[in-house]
């Protein structure tokens, strides 16, 4: 079993696995079945569902509320909320993502997935990897975890 920070604002795109009769309209979807079905754990923070409410709703990305509540209630029904607590300083480009690692470290976290160009930086952070949806999508099916 894997453990994973979400860290999606929002989806990514259609997938289809080879080798599996399942078709994903965005890849949050995958992530969210396999956490559904017991193969992965899937960790969020407070503040982690606050950036995500608040990129969803800036005008650029005309996200109605309605649609930004049931993604942040998908979230929340399928991922183990974490309590951070802003030890972690300094580490990220942007400030507010120090709060993504520091949520990984409490969890114990293997991966951090994002499409956040602050934190795919990093690479890595002490043991968790940080990746986009897509590594992620392409490491499982490698291993045939689809």
């Amino acid at each position: 079993m894997l453990t994973l920070i979400y860290s999606l604002l929002f989806p990514i795109k259609s997938i289809w696995l080879p080798g599996s009769t399942r078709f994903y309209k965005y890849s949050w979807h995958f992530i969210i079945d396999r956490t559904i079905t017991g193969l992965d754990e899937l960790f969020v923070s407070d503040k982690i569902l606050e950036e995500i409410s608040e990129v969803m709703a800036r005008p650029k990305f005309k996200t109605e509320q309605e649609t930004i509540d049931k993604y942040i209630e998908t979230i929340e029904k399928n991922c183990i909320k974490i309590f951070t607590e802003g030890k972690i300083k300094g580490i990220c480009r942007d400030k507010d993502d120090d709060d993504k690692l520091e949520c990984g470290i409490i969890c114990n976290a293997d991966y951090i997935i994002t499409g956040d160009d602050d934190l795919l930086v990093l690479g890595d952070y002490k043991t968790m990897k940080i990746i986009t949806p897509g590594e992620y999508l392409t490491i499982n099916n490698s291993r045939g975890n689809t």
